[in-house]
């Protein structure tokens, strides 16, 4: 296809209705798909924008840079900074991807100086973003889809809005996927082009993972009436399911049942090597001699008490009280209770 063909079809098809504006103080992953398909801001805080690694110069006059902070914060800022998205920088520049951390959303192609002023007088920089060296919005779609570290900064939403835009572009899911080479295949795409078919309340559930994709997914596939009530109906099975799981126990509870449970005693214990003097000794009608054998030592009874007041508000007590008193089934049947009613 001509690069004359091609720009032509993007002027065609234009940018999807889901990138039809762009909001202020988006998220990061919001500014990079705001970022690729044009509307950037005018002027950003200077902690999201990233200096150029590729910039020559290292020394910077800090009397130059104290005179120009002033100047800015009481005149203003009289030349704006050209600038990348670090979308399009990476695409352009893999190579400086550790150089350019990701809470950066820009980075400086020409402005170095007005970025450390902006940060010194502690204001907004003003900016202008060409993104042309990285090839077209359709290219860092493509690139955002199709490399692990853009795409872990997408939500399922923003994804499905990537894919589509690529599909008004190429024309079919298939040659999209060929376009990604690969990192995706016909089953991703279809499911994340049905999550655009939801009620923006439901998409915004799956942007903040209170819907999981399985269900969106189904759901994007019914009629728009029934779709929020597919969901809350999945949800609600989801919900009463987990109800039904044991829950797991843990920390004194666990110790406790650990500690009423009978210990095994190895087969180790049974040999010749660990049994005691009386059960070595031979019996009396094979011996022609009589024996010394110890007697077997008889535990004195203990003599009844009166059971010591519990104090209910110490743990301990009452922990020690059950593992006296109850039998290991009871014990791990109480700790049962005790964490349902919690």
């Amino acid at each position: 296809m001509s690069p004359d063909r091609r720009k032509t079809a993007a002027e065609r098809t234009g940018p999807s209705a889901a990138f039809g504006s762009a909001r202020a103080q988006r998220s990061t992953r919001g500014q990079i798909i705001d970022s690729v398909v044009g509307a950037p801001p005018a002027s950003v805080s200077p902690d999201l924008v990233a200096e150029n690694p590729e910039n020559p110069r290292r020394e910077f006059d800090e009397e130059y840079l104290d005179s120009l902070a002033r100047n800015m914060r009481e005149v203003g800022q009289i030349q704006t900074a050209t600038v990348m998205t670090r979308l399009a920088f990476l695409v352009a520049h893999p190579e400086h991807q550790e150089a350019v951390p990701t809470h950066h959303e820009y980075v400086v192609i020409d402005g170095h100086c007005r970025l450390r002023a902006a940060r010194k007088a502690g204001i907004d920089l003003r900016i202008t973003v060409d993104d042309s060296s990285a090839g077209t919005r359709e290219d860092l779609l493509a690139a955002a889809l199709s490399a692990n570290h853009f795409r872990k900064d997408l939500t399922p939403i923003e994804e499905a809005e990537a894919i589509e835009a690529l599909v008004a572009f190429h024309g079919s899911a298939a040659a999209v996927v060929t376009v990604l080479g690969g990192a995706v295949n016909d089953s991703w795409i279809s499911t994340r082009r049905a999550l655009l078919k939801l009620p923006e309340p439901i998409q915004e559930r799956v942007a903040a993972k209170e819907v999981p994709i399985a269900i969106a997914r189904k759901a994007g596939t019914l009629p728009r009436e029934e779709q929020t009530a597919f969901v809350e109906a999945k949800l609600a099975e989801r919900a009463a399911e987990q109800a039904r799981k044991p829950k797991p126990v843990r920390g004194r509870a666990a110790a406790a049942i650990k500690k009423a449970q009978p210990q095994h005693v190895p087969a180790a214990a049974t040999s010749t090597e660990t049994v005691s003097p009386l059960e070595r000794a031979p019996s009396t009608a094979a011996s022609t001699a009589p024996q010394s054998v110890p007697e077997p030592r008889v535990e004195s009874p203990t003599p009844d008490r009166p059971d010591t007041p519990i104090d209910w508000t110490n743990p301990d007590a009452v922990t020690a009280a059950i593992l006296e008193r109850c039998p290991a089934d009871a014990v791990q049947k109480i700790a049962q209770s005790l964490l349902e009613a919690l």
